[in-house]
């Protein structure tokens, strides 16, 4: 009986330190929630809402690696729980990381078919990955079209260039115009997925 007295009575100091937590998030102190959340974790080590909160407080304070860290053990302890896939999904929007964001508002969507705001997060991620692939292909294109310009121009200051020579620098230009923006687009996407190493 002892055992379970204590085991109460932890779980007494989990569920305060969890209300002080969301009373610090209805007050937009983001810091004090957090650390409310990992106090309330220190009694409650396996509760996935706690992992949960605090990720939408990581969230707040604009630390996406963290988030997804709490967000994914969230998932791991309630695998079948809507909200853990949600808190993802956000950790990996606020970082960039469209396509994979709508993975996971999508697998929430599919394990609660009635939570409207999970698909409209769908649509909505889905066109913010859309707009994104669009970017870059724009980006790609700009590239290739200022490498073929910039090479053709210095093909042209050269008083003897030939057609085919201008034909061939040119062709120099674009492709290497191309290779900057394919580079461009890559780092671009290395440092969104950098945003959520762990931490």
């Amino acid at each position: 009986a002892r055992v379970k007295r204590v085991y109460c009575n932890m779980n007494s100091a989990a569920e305060d330190a969890k209300e002080q937590g969301n009373a610090c998030m209805a007050s937009a102190d983001y810091v004090g929630a957090m650390t409310s959340y990992t106090r309330a974790l220190s009694f409650a080590p396996k509760e996935a809402s706690l992992f949960s909160n605090r990720s939408f407080a990581f969230l707040k304070l604009s630390l996406p690696a963290r988030a997804l860290a709490d967000a994914e053990e969230a998932i791991r302890r309630r695998p079948e729980w809507p909200k853990g896939h949600f808190r993802k999904a956000e950790a990996l929007r606020a970082a960039g990381l469209h396509e994979d964001a709508l993975e996971y508002y999508a697998r929430g969507a599919e394990l609660d078919p009635s939570d409207e705001h999970l698909r409209s997060q769908c649509d909505a991620s889905r066109l913010r990955a859309s707009a994104q692939q669009r970017q870059e292909r724009l980006l790609v294109a700009a590239a290739t079209g200022a490498g073929l310009l910039f090479f053709a121009l210095l093909a042209l200051t050269d008083g003897g260039a030939g057609h085919a020579k201008l034909v061939g620098v040119a062709g120099l230009g674009a492709a290497l115009g191309a290779l900057a923006g394919v580079g461009a687009t890559a780092l671009r996407g290395h440092g969104r997925r950098g945003a959520v190493l762990p931490p």
